[in-house]
């Protein structure tokens, strides 16, 4: 029986599922390879015992029964394994030690008299085994050594087929039996360099199934990244190709890992191929066409090798491409290529569709997958360079896009596809003859657009694509053009212009014989306003052509600054959703260069701010919509509606209409003229608000272009302009944003760029609570009160300043200003935020300064940045406000955003208006974070002469930039940090709140309520960011707060989360310590998590270090600060009592000795004390043990001389105290004993 026949999948499932009734019904060839697995299994005594088990064996014992070579399988079974693991083990070693240049020597085979084959005929089971498992360990020593090419083995052993059957049973033995010392993995890398090794690889498996995933993924991952370079990767190929053969079910898995892994290509092609014939591994593998089936050519070979040449993994596309471009070095009839296999593949199934067509019809069934196939070979032409053959392939191609699809939007889709692979491949028309059918075709499509944009039923149609390569073709733009097709394609075409003239020829001397006047129509299209959209029903995608128009314009010479600001001033809603783009567009032609050295191009000038401020000096509050009364009859008309139609009435504008210079469309004279007189500041403005909105978006982006590109302004020498911050602050940014978030409908395509670019350049105007925040009504019922009072500057002014004294009045003041609409509150603002100190005084109500926070929210909706500074301002104290003082500006108030906390003491205790500072505050601070960014991309590093920092040596200008960048980051910090300090001193109760009524009741309140509001913001400060935390705990703030932060402040748990504790406990300062400890008490209590558990026993550990080392003052500190946070610790972990109670126990002890190292008092003697009020503290919360009588009270103190009691006596009672503190509030409270 010849030796080659493979393992069948059948068989190799059945022995991986143990179905031993299907083997016995397989063929004595077929189960031959997996002898030596039947044998061993029914030689080994079984675990279990069951019927089934034991009849299985009878089957297995059955099928062996009549086979001859079980026998020799048997005797193998029977040699002495142990000894044999002992002197295998000997070989690695002696391997190792001599690497494999030396094979003489050998503990395994020794006194070899004839030759190796001779010899394994000859020998006993023992002997043929050592033999085999020499040359094997011999070859896995050898791969081991560095070769520049592959390693082949040349043996008598594997060489002879005659012999492979023994081998093959040999080795699968010996695997079997010494597991750990014979990995399959690395014996299939072994068996890679000798003769026949894919096919004992596979029968070692297959006697072996479960190492299947190992052995492949050992093969795969060593593998090289392009297989078919090398006789090695051939042999590699064929061997796990042999192995996804046997086991179908994961050849698909197989060929993932290979993608994965980047590896192997030819492998994943072949297994692609293997399942689409076997109709294995892939939904929907067989695919219908037409009533028949491809016959064995299904799978997903298609969508597969697309999606590799397509995918998002740019090592991926790179690995793919370059199999195709190496295996083009080959010859096309080359056997052993995978690209063979697949261009064979492709091939068959363009004749398998083309055989379905009649009358060049193209079946609606195939019109998709035919789709599927075009932009496969646009694809691998466009991004792997594979060159076509003429006799297989360029034929049948062409034959394929000169189909007639049926109209249908697949149909549709499948001409597009068509048109752009003529330009993505223009070898389909070399030949005359090819260039004649495409020709005939393309003037069908000119013919039957009209058909096929009403039958499909899509609003798109292929017309649109057919006018833009006309327009181009006959202007010379062919680079817009492969941009078409690249954006129609969804990948990059590469073409070179000089290989577009059969095609151009096509296009401007058969199908449009004279140059179209779509250009003049481009260009009239500018003068007049962009309408609103056309209606759903209109067939011609209009907008599409409008867009590539606007692009193909605005980069050429012509200047359009006063026809983009006349557009802009005609705009009115719905607004066109072109405008976006054509202000992108036309900013880019400001700052970018149309060409890669853009030192010769023209650009166009920026709007002026004049004629900006001309729009926005016209009130936003006083307009009525209105929209343009009359409408050109010839544009506000459907589409046309076939291309033969069009081009009949395009031909007949004159062309004398414009003309051309450098291959770009010029407007007339007559036309320029029109559109470029001077630019009167009286341009009339059809809708305010929609013109405010789009030079609003128009300047953020001008600004956001010019800071993203100011590296390559400055290498360029260019000077562009910029707008000056003044006239940023003139604009109500606020009110047109809320405005077009209400009126999203209106604006499309609008206020989502609009958002974005607010964000980066202005993130304070885009705050979550200003988008949340909605005004409460007036109140009605006070509408109707007298007095009346006059609205105006003198009044509010006068009602605030008796706001103590008459709040009535100012209280029917405020709901009459809450009724006035916004544009007439802020004539008000001025008095408003002037007298807001007024509101400072005692006895003014809640009632009023609630009102007045809810004015201040509405005047923030109009001009916020405005308001913000006047507020500052009127809070500035009355002793820093004097003649020479310069008043406030936003400008100033960025630069230092800590004036809004310089403002008057009673603001910390009136919690309405520290609401508003908290807010003022937290957009100051934004501001300046992004101010501190736009300068460094203002003024970027180009040469660095000198360091920044003294004694740097790296003077480049990307380090340069990074010294900057955290300096920012410093200052920032330091910025907030500071801020956070001074909130956190105001939550401190004021000396004159310690005593009277002010410590309780209402002032009690009103402390509360401020800690409140300061923790709210405290939190969000470290929610945004994490290091502002570290930051402050780090600088430390008084003790008392410590509760108060962590119960306030629930972000407080990333003190745990990001584990800077244990920093702080390392700090050299005692103080530090201590705060350290303390604080880990607190967030015990608050957050009880095993993190938390950890950190406070290593407080506990930190404490018990530091009784060691410190002197006796600092000790003596310790222990008394550390006492409550201990009591603390055990209450929120019982499981710490031991750790505590051990450490109160040194304190006691360290008590004790401080106290045997002082010198007692003598009876009777007296002493005074250092401080008298500390003595009266001390005799009120301790008694001595040995004091027989109470401690004297506050009243005789004076009179009577006090015996001083020395402060360790005093420590022991607080060690007491604690310890009982300790067990009730930690055992007792849960119970545990």
């Amino acid at each position: 029986m010849p030796f080659a026949a493979p393992v069948s999948p059948r068989v190799f499932k059945a022995i991986e599922k143990s179905d031993i009734h299907t083997l016995a019904c397989c063929r004595e060839d077929e189960i031959r390879p997996i002898l030596p697995c039947l044998v061993r299994m029914s030689l080994i005594a079984p675990l279990d015992h069951s019927e089934e088990c034991i009849a299985g064996r009878k089957v297995i014992l059955r099928i062996l029964s009549g086979i001859e070579v079980v026998n020799s399988l048997v005797a193998l079974l029977s040699i002495d394994f142990p000894a044999l693991e002992v002197d295998v083990k000997k070989e690695q070693q002696l391997r190792q030690k001599l690497g494999g240049g030396n094979q003489n020597e050998s503990v395994l085979v020794q006194n070899l008299a004839n030759g190796l084959a001779l010899e394994f005929e000859c020998s006993d089971p023992t002997r043929r085994l050592r033999l085999l498992l020499s040359e094997i360990l011999l070859v896995m020593a050898q791969i081991r050594e560095p070769r520049q090419d592959f390693y082949h083995k040349s043996s008598e052993l594997f060489d002879n087929p005659c012999y492979l059957e023994e081998v093959s049973d040999v080795l699968c033995i010996a695997l079997a039996e010494l597991p750990a010392l014979l990995p399959p993995a690395e014996v299939a890398e072994a068996l890679l360099h000798v003769t026949n090794g894919p096919t004992l690889i596979a029968r070692m498996v297959a006697n072996q199934p479960d190492c299947f995933r190992e052995v492949v993924t050992g093969l795969v991952m060593t593998g090289d990244k392009q297989d078919e370079d090398s006789p090695g990767g051939l042999l590699r190929l064929q061997a796990v190709r042999k192995l996804c053969q046997m086991n179908p079910s994961q050849a698909l898995n197989v060929r993932a890992l290979c993608v994965e892994q980047c590896r192997m290509p030819g492998l994943a092609v072949y297994l692609t191929l293997d399942a689409g014939k076997s109709g294995s591994g892939v939904a929907g593998s067989n695919v219908s066409v037409g009533s028949g089936v491809y016959k064995g050519e299904g799978g997903d070979v298609v969508s597969y090798v697309t999606g590799l040449l397509l995918s998002h993994n740019h090592q991926q596309r790179t690995w793919f491409a370059q199999f195709v471009k190496s295996g083009q070095r080959r010859k096309y009839e080359q056997q052993a290529s995978a690209l063979v296999a697949l261009r064979t593949d492709l091939s068959e199934r363009l004749r398998n569709l083309l055989l379905f067509n009649s009358n060049d019809t193209l079946p609606d069934s195939q019109v998709i997958h035919a789709t599927a196939l075009l932009r496969l070979y646009c694809a691998l032409k466009s991004l792997a360079n594979l060159k076509f053959s003429e006799d297989k392939e360029i034929g049948l191609l062409l034959q394929l896009v000169t189909c007639h699809p049926p109209p249908s939007a697949a149909g549709v889709r499948f001409v597009s596809t068509g048109l752009c692979m003529l330009i993505a491949c223009p070898s389909l028309i070399s030949s005359q003859e090819n260039e004649r059918k495409a020709s005939e075709w393309i003037k069908w499509l000119v013919k039957e657009e009209a058909y096929f944009a009403g039958a499909s039923g899509v609003s798109s149609s292929f017309g649109a694509m057919l006018l833009l390569m006309a327009i181009h073709f006959h202007v010379q733009q062919l680079s817009a053009i492969i941009e078409l097709v690249s954006a129609a394609l969804g990948m990059k075409v590469i073409t070179r212009a000089n290989n577009l003239s059969r095609i151009k020829y096509i296009f401007t001397h058969d199908v449009f014989t004279e140059q179209p006047g779509l250009a003049a129509d481009a260009a009239s299209h500018m003068a007049p306003p962009l309408l609103p959209p056309p209606p759903p029903t209109a067939t011609c995608d209009l907008l599409s052509i409008l867009d590539n128009r606007l692009h193909h314009l605005f980069l050429h010479v012509v200047s359009y600054q006063v026809t983009l600001h006349r557009q802009i001033c005609a705009s009115s809603t719905p607004l066109h959703p072109v405008m976006p783009q054509l202000i992108e567009v036309y900013v880019n032609s400001i700052i970018l260069p149309a060409s890669k050295g853009g030192l010769s191009d023209t650009f166009n000038e920026p709007i002026s701010e004049e004629e900006i401020m001309a729009v926005f000096s016209q009130s936003i509050f006083t307009e009525k919509t209105t929209e343009i009364s009359s409408i050109v009859a010839s544009r506000s008309a459907a589409p046309f509606r076939s291309l033969s139609t069009r081009k009949s009435v395009l031909l007949e504008r004159p062309l004398s209409t414009f003309s051309h210079s450098s291959g770009h469309i010029m407007p007339s004279p007559s036309i320029i003229s029109s559109h470029s007189s001077s630019s009167d500041m009286n341009v009339p403005v059809a809708s305010v608000m929609t013109s405010q909105l789009l030079l609003l978006y128009y300047l953020l982006l001008y600004e956001d272009m010019r800071l993203n590109n100011t590296h390559q302004l400055l290498a360029n020498s260019r000077r562009v302009h910029s707008y000056s911050p003044h006239l940023f602050a003139q604009l109500p940014i606020r009110y047109l944003l809320s405005h077009a978030q209400r009126e999203q409908r209106l604006y499309a395509g609008l206020f989502s760029p609009l958002v974005k670019l607010l964000v980066s350049h202005y993130p304070q105007l885009c705050l979550v609570e200003d988008w949340l925040y909605q005004s409460p009504s007036a109140n009605s019922s006070l509408g109707i009160l007298p007095p009346k009072v006059p609205l105006d500057p003198h009044s509010v002014t006068k009602a605030m300043e008796d706001a103590a004294d008459k709040p009535g009045r100012l209280l029917v003041l405020l709901d009459c200003l809450m009724r006035m609409p916004p544009h007439q509150l802020w004539q008000l603002a001025a008095p408003i935020t002037s007298s807001i100190k007024c509101l400072l005084q005692p006895g003014v109500p809640r009632k009023v300064l609630d009102t007045y926070r809810q004015i201040w929210m509405r005047l923030n909706s109009l001009f916020p940045r405005r308001l913000w500074a006047m507020t500052v301002e009127g809070l500035l104290p009355e002793d820093t406000q004097g003649r020479s003082r310069k008043i406030l500006t936003e400008d100033d108030i960025i630069l230092d955003p800590l004036y809004v906390l310089r403002c008057d003491d009673r603001v910390f205790r009136c919690a309405p208006l520290l609401q508003l500072v908290n807010y003022m505050l937290q957009v100051y601070l934004l501001s300046s974070r992004t101010f501190l960014s736009q300068q460094m991309q203002n003024t970027p590093v180009v040469s660095a002469p000198h360091s920044l920092i003294a004694g740097s040596s790296n003077t480049s200008p990307q380090a340069l930039e990074e010294e900057r960048e955290k300096l920012r980051g410093a200052l920032v910090l330091t910025q907030e940090s500071a801020a956070v300090q001074i909130l956190l001193e105001a939550c401190l109760m004021k000396d004159y709140e310690k005593v009277g009524s002010l410590s309780a009741g209402a002032g009690a309140l009103i402390l509360q309520e401020i800690r409140s509001i300061v923790c709210s913001y405290i939190h969000q400060a470290f929610l945004k960011d994490t290091t502002l935390a570290k930051l402050v705990h780090f600088q430390g703030y008084p003790g008392e707060l410590i509760g108060l932060v962590v119960r306030g402040v629930p972000s407080m748990h990333i003190a745990i989360g990001l584990n800077w504790i244990p920093e702080l406990l390392q700090l050299p300062d005692l103080d530090k310590q201590l705060f350290a400890v303390e604080l880990t008490s607190h967030l015990a209590l608050q957050n009880a998590m095993p993190s938390t558990l950890s950190i406070s026993r290593l407080a506990i550990n930190t404490l018990a270090t530091l009784l060691s080392v410190l002197g006796e003052e600092e000790r003596l500190l310790i222990m008394e600060a550390s006492l409550p946070s201990l009591v603390g610790i055990g209450k929120a972990f019982p499981a710490l009592i031991d750790d505590l109670v051990h450490l109160l126990v040194m304190y006691g002890q360290v008590a004790t000795a401080q106290s045997a190292l002082s010198a007692a008092p003598a009876p009777k003697s007296i002493a005074f004390l250092d401080s008298l009020d500390q003595e009266i503290k001390d005799a009120e919360e301790y008694k001595m043990d040995y004091e027989e009588c109470p401690p004297p009270s506050p009243k005789t103190v004076y009179k009577k001389l006090v015996r001083k009691v020395p402060r360790e006596d005093s420590l022991f009672a607080r060690i007491i105290e604690a310890f009982k503190k300790l067990i009730m509030e930690s055992t007792m409270t849960h119970n545990l004993y």
